[in-house]
């Protein structure tokens, strides 16, 4: 009964977050891959008003007293030194070449995406191919080196003010952004007030993403989906008699919370997909059909971004939620070392295979705002 009630509540809190993925626009293809671009910078918006909204809750829980009471006690990212250089190269170049991470990649099969369940099948076999290498990563010194690194370990400063302070920064980040967005001269996003079918604003779903973070860290848990995705598929082998025994010795509650986490994402994003009326069946966004042309290529470019995303991001120490949006507002050093990696060599990645081919992707882009690609 126990873990039957963590699994319920793992799968709620992944349906509100596949909700917010897919109203905000985070898992259309135009949005991230234009992030890396540099040319939609939308997600950018969104994620740094989720980075503000939690850290503000965590910091005024520390400051008022109250964190421990309520469990906001954020978990530490560990320092893993190069772990994260070497998985955040691999996240970056595959989250560049297929236009999704691992949270984003499932909610785009609940929103009728199909064409993404060749990366869900990647993710696993990444998970299967890190169980297998982990013991030599480990052997080599990559792995298993962790220290507890934050910015207010190091500063000497106390958590709550400078959570606060971080939170504030990041609502300034987001602003400048939204000021400098390119993605402006092709739309004036304004706050809608049908919020049942119209996209939303970057700030509403950013307050809503930071919510349901701090919300799972009240919970006891901690909001990832590389690391959800590890728990899925360890719990899974460990039911049929083939467990992951380098990565998930034992099943425990936590566990099965964050297999429920993944679980949820799907009849999250498809729920939202139909109710904003945008659920279709597969389509290939017009931008990424300009990357690979033909069919079968799409396919296994989705495979293998997939399962590179999973490798990327296990040894790395997280995803785009793991160590970015969830990791910020515990102010890990390790998570920004992780995160900055994958974004430069995103951005690197990105450019490179649009390079000479900017006028398609713009073009693209006006056709990908019709629908939620």
């Amino acid at each position: 009964m126990e873990h039957s009630n963590h699994l319920i509540m793992g799968i709620i809190t992944g349906m509100l977050f596949g909700i917010v993925l897919f109203k905000v626009g985070a898992v259309r293809y135009s949005r991230v891959e234009g992030m890396l671009l540099l040319r939609d910078l939308k997600i950018m918006k969104f994620a740094f008003t989720g980075i503000a909204t939690a850290s503000i809750i965590y910091g005024l829980a520390d400051i008022l007293g109250f964190a421990e009471s309520t469990n906001l006690i954020p978990r530490i990212m560990p320092y893993m030194g190069v772990a994260h250089i070497i998985g955040g190269i691999m996240f970056g170049i595959a989250m560049a070449s297929a236009g999704f991470c691992p949270g984003t990649c499932v909610a785009r099969v609940g929103a009728g995406k199909f064409i993404s369940a060749a990366g869900v099948i990647g993710l696993i076999i990444g998970v299967l191919i890190y169980n297998a290498i982990q013991p030599s990563l480990v052997e080599a010194g990559i792995l298993g080196n962790k220290q507890d690194l934050t910015l207010y370990g190091v500063s000497g400063v106390s958590y709550g003010p400078l959570a606060v302070v971080w939170g504030v920064l990041f609502l300034i980040f987001a602003l400048i952004a939204d000021y400098v967005d390119p993605a402006k001269k092709f739309y004036q996003e304004k706050f809608s007030l049908n919020l049942i079918k119209d996209e939303w604003h970057w700030a509403l779903g950013g307050v809503a993403a930071g919510s349901i973070i701090a919300w799972a860290t009240a919970q006891g848990e901690y909001l990832g989906f590389s690391g959800a995705l590890l728990a899925l598929v360890g719990w899974v082998a460990d039911s049929l008699g083939h467990p992951l025994s380098n990565v998930v010795p034992k099943v425990t509650e936590g566990i099965i919370w964050h297999a429920g986490l993944i679980i949820g994402v799907l009849p999250g994003a498809f729920l939202a997909a139909i109710i904003s009326g945008k659920f279709k069946f597969d389509p290939v966004p017009p931008a990424f059909a300009q990357v690979a042309p033909m069919p079968w290529v799409r396919m296994i470019l989705v495979f293998f971004a997939g399962m590179f995303l999973a490798i990327g991001a296990l040894i790395g120490g997280g995803c785009t939620t793991g160590a970015f949006l969830a990791a910020y507002p515990t102010l890990s050093i390790g998570s920004m070392v992780m995160s900055g990696t994958y974004f430069i060599v995103g951005v690197l990645t990105a450019n490179l295979i649009y390079m000479g081919r900017w006028s398609r992707f713009i073009e693209a882009k006006k056709a990908s705002e019709e629908v939620y690609d």
